[in-house]
């Protein structure tokens, strides 16, 4: 029907390609941890193709990273950034905790909803 052809292309303008990671850090490690992440928080949300970039504390020194952007480029783009890097390299030189303790999961959006 006519409608719903609408609202799917509508819903296909919008979507967004995103991920969903989660990490352990120890907790001699927060508080750099909060500080590499404030500049990467930052920095992502600056970028033209991101639309959401959040950090959730989970409790028990876990942490997630719920980043939504305009599409694949965008996202590739995102991880040549001086923000990202300091992330990446955090996470390298933590590799037998953080990194290890690394989940990723990508996502496509599939809003917003009128």
């Amino acid at each position: 029907d006519e409608d719903a052809s609408a609202h799917s292309c509508a819903i296909a303008r919008y979507m967004g390609t995103g991920v969903f990671v989660t990490v352990t850090v120890p907790a001699d490690k927060v508080e750099e941890f909060l500080k590499v992440m404030e500049a990467d928080v930052k920095g992502s949300r600056a970028e033209k193709g991101c639309q959401r970039f959040d950090l959730l504390d989970l409790g028990d020194n876990k942490f997630s990273f719920y980043e939504v952007y305009e599409n694949a480029d965008a996202m590739a783009h995102h991880k040549t950034l001086p923000h990202y890097k300091g992330w990446a390299d955090f996470k390298a030189a933590n590799m037998d905790t953080v990194g290890a303790s690394q989940t990723v999961v990508k996502f496509a959006t599939a809003g917003p909803f009128p």
